[in-house]
């Protein structure tokens, strides 16, 4: 999982989006060449969302839950075909929960301490979060202490700050309502968003 965030660099997160005006978004997320997808817990549905999308697409999608926050929650998700776990924090119990059954563990984090904490305790990659408030730099400073951790940049990202994140060493980004929230179910901006993101040249 990580090598193919690494690959694809983009996870579409899919934060209270009703399961009729997902389809749609997934379907062109998919033909843009975007395949890794987080939808979030504290979405309506969220458990139903997840089985109906890895029913209807398979193998065609990377599919993980987001704002997982209690480790009894892993347990649910993984029985659906969930492939990772995204939580806003660094939940010991969530993180080995995760590891105990054989997905990929993506912790959020602020701070160096939090950052070596989950990291010692199997997280796979950290997502920095909010990474907006820190700034792009952030992850400069960051990969001289912590080289060998990768890391995703979530909350803040949009299609015109995307490629600054990746240049300043981020492998990943998670982005959410700068691309999934779509006013009054309007594809064609939705699909000119996917475009941006997917065309992004990084050095």
């Amino acid at each position: 999982m990580i090598e193919k965030l690494k690959k694809e660099k983009i996870v579409a997160i899919f934060r209270k989006v009703p399961f009729e005006e997902l389809l749609p978004q997934v379907d062109l997320l998919i033909e843009n060449g975007i395949t890794i997808m987080e939808v979030t817990l504290d979405s309506p549905s969220a458990l139903n969302s997840l089985y109906e999308l890895k029913k209807r697409y398979g193998k065609d999608i990377h599919l993980g839950a987001g704002t997982v926050m209690k480790a009894e929650d892993v347990a649910r998700v993984n029985d659906i075909g969930a492939e990772f776990i995204i939580s806003p924090h660094v939940d010991i119990e969530v993180i080995q929960a995760t590891k105990e059954l054989g997905l990929t563990s993506i912790p959020g984090a602020f701070t160096p301490t939090e950052i070596a904490t989950a990291y010692q305790h199997g997280a796979d990659m950290i997502k920095i979060f909010p990474a907006s408030t820190l700034g792009a730099e952030y992850v400069k400073n960051l990969k001289g202490p912590f080289s060998s951790i990768p890391f995703m940049a979530t909350g803040g990202i949009n299609e015109h700050n995307a490629k600054e994140f990746l240049e300043s060493g981020y492998t990943s980004l998670g982005v959410g309502s700068s691309l999934t929230s779509i006013g009054d179910g309007d594809l064609v901006a939705f699909k000119h968003k996917v475009e941006a993101f997917t065309s992004l040249q990084v050095k």
